[in-house]
């Protein structure tokens, strides 16, 4: 009987034993925080769109590809990579001519045009106002090492939440211990988008084009990608 009690005694031990392990390690110290980082970069995809719609200059109609073939030849008299224009959208609608007895079909299309500078951006809005096209705008700004510069704002964004930790912590005479939670919290890191349409629309967040006699200028507000992080330190 005694060996019984014994045995239920020592299993009790153990038991709160276990308890008090897994109790303290649920109350190890720890240090959570928040770490940010962000970088500008000046756009080096520009997307531009130039819409074109037939039209009669007189009794002269002026077709789609009339108007495009004038436009590549502005863009490469202008020294622009026509090989990145391509048609994007296009369609066509009815319209009366007051000197014809049946209606005509006007068609129109959408054409995406992207450079890689504020300068040759400038040169296709110069060649679409030479040619008096129907409208032309910045529908997108991008990045070419965007997944690169993804990685370096989530990697700063992480040191920033470390470096925070050792210098609070040896306030107190302690220091970080391994890493027990990351989340991202936050990022800035898609394309720019122009939301704005009609003749000649921007967004003046995002770029400044101002006519000065026959030529544009054009610059653009920069890219940032942005990182918010918050992690858990183990408090050694």
């Amino acid at each position: 009987m005694n060996v019984f009690k014994f045995s239920i005694l020592s299993l009790c031990l153990v038991s709160s034993s276990i308890s008090y392990a897994q109790l303290e390690k649920v109350k190890a110290p720890t240090i959570e925080l928040s770490g940010h980082a962000e970088k500008e970069v000046t756009p080096d995809e520009i997307y531009i769109t130039v819409h074109i719609v037939e039209r009669y200059d007189g009794k002269e109609k002026s077709t789609l590809e009339a108007q495009e073939a004038a436009l590549i030849s502005a863009l490469k008299a202008k020294g622009l990579d026509i090989d990145k224009m391509k048609l994007t959208n296009g369609y066509a609608s009815y319209v009366r001519i007051p000197w014809r007895s049946k209606k005509d079909v006007l068609a129109s299309a959408n054409y995406e045009i992207m450079v890689g500078t504020a300068e040759e951006a400038a040169k296709i809005f110069e060649a679409t106002d030479e040619l008096d096209l129907s409208s032309c705008r910045i529908g997108r700004l991008d990045h070419s090492k965007r997944e690169q510069f993804e990685q370096e704002v989530r990697i700063a964004a992480m040191k920033d939440a470390a470096t925070k930790a050792d210098y609070m912590l040896n306030a107190i005479d302690s220091k970080r211990g391994k890493t027990l939670l990351v989340r991202e919290t936050g990022s800035n890191q898609q394309p720019v988008y122009n939301q704005q349409y009609g003749s000649r629309a921007y967004d003046l967040e995002m770029s400044s084009i101002d006519k000065v006699g026959s030529s544009f200028q054009v610059s653009f507000k920069k890219m940032a990608f942005e990182s918010n992080v918050y992690v858990e330190f183990e408090i050694e």
